[in-house]
């Protein structure tokens, strides 16, 4: 008789706690709303050059009803999950939100193994605040724009592509340049002097195109170099003994590039050198 007597204050209680766990989930979904706030679009004249960009490149699924900032649908490649190598395959187009009044401001355009059949885009240069643009593994041809000259650009990868002719001067005018990558293309020529002035580069690569001439020695101002890539090119004449200028080079990638005799002995003093 006691035991049933208990049975109501137990279902009592049971249905109280399940109240107090709703109530609970109820009042924490505005929280984690709030916290998944889509970050704010960038400019609209951004977004028109995004449009000019995708027509000049090739690129035909972006989807402008949405954020480009809200790293969503068309506009963003998930990363893999750890311990699983990362997809050749990437659509990114990452924003920064840190400025005064939560604006955002496009900043990387990431564009891997998109079949790309068009042109390297002149409307870049509408994007002001962008730093870093990677268009690997498409077939993009025709010639580097010269109104890239004027970009803060701090990364620039067009390797594996179809570019072709001489690889600009203008180039050296991005100075604030980091990475630059043009291997497996077509390009020809030298190397433009202009580049003694890229003294922020840690990384170049300029590997399987036509390039011939000597060794450049304005490159021993690269004093911030870790990783130089200039195998498979038509180089001719000795490599000069400038090793020395680059204290920090880590890789160093020289096979089948034309060069006669033997590498300078100052190499042995790359102590930081892990690849050759």
């Amino acid at each position: 008789m006691g035991r049933l007597a208990t049975c109501p204050s137990t279902m009592k209680i049971l249905f109280g706690f399940m109240i107090l766990t709703v109530l609970m989930l109820i009042c924490m979904e505005p929280n984690q709303v709030e916290a998944q706030v889509e970050p704010p679009y960038p400019p609209d004249y951004e977004v028109r050059a995004l449009r000019e960009i995708a027509t000049e490149l090739g690129k035909k699924d972006w989807n402008y009803n949405e954020n480009p900032c809200n790293n969503k649908s068309s506009w963003f490649t998930p990363p893999p999950p750890p311990n699983v190598p990362e997809a050749i395959n990437n659509s990114t187009v990452t924003c920064n939100c840190s400025f005064p009044n939560g604006e955002c401001h496009i900043d990387g355009i990431y564009l891997l193994g998109q079949d790309l059949d068009g042109v390297l885009p002149r409307s870049l240069v509408k994007l002001s605040y962008i730093k870093v643009l990677v268009l690997y593994l498409n077939y993009l041809n025709g010639k580097i724009p010269r109104e890239w000259a004027a970009l803060k650009l701090e990364t620039l990868n067009v390797a594996m592509n179809r570019l072709s002719g001489p690889i600009p001067s203008y180039l050296g005018n991005i100075t604030s340049l980091k990475y630059l990558s043009l291997e497996n293309n077509l390009f020809s020529g030298t190397i433009p002097p202009e580049f003694g002035k890229l003294v922020n580069l840690e990384n170049l690569t300029l590997s399987a195109n036509y390039l011939v001439g000597k060794f450049p020695s304005f490159l021993a101002n690269l004093s911030n170099i870790k990783e130089l890539r200039i195998s498979s090119n038509n180089f001719s004449g000795k490599m000069p003994d400038i090793f020395q200028s680059w204290k920090q080079l880590e890789k160093l990638e020289i096979q089948g590039s034309g060069f006669e005799g033997p590498i300078p002995s100052s190499l042995a003093l790359l102590h930081d050198l892990v690849e050759l």
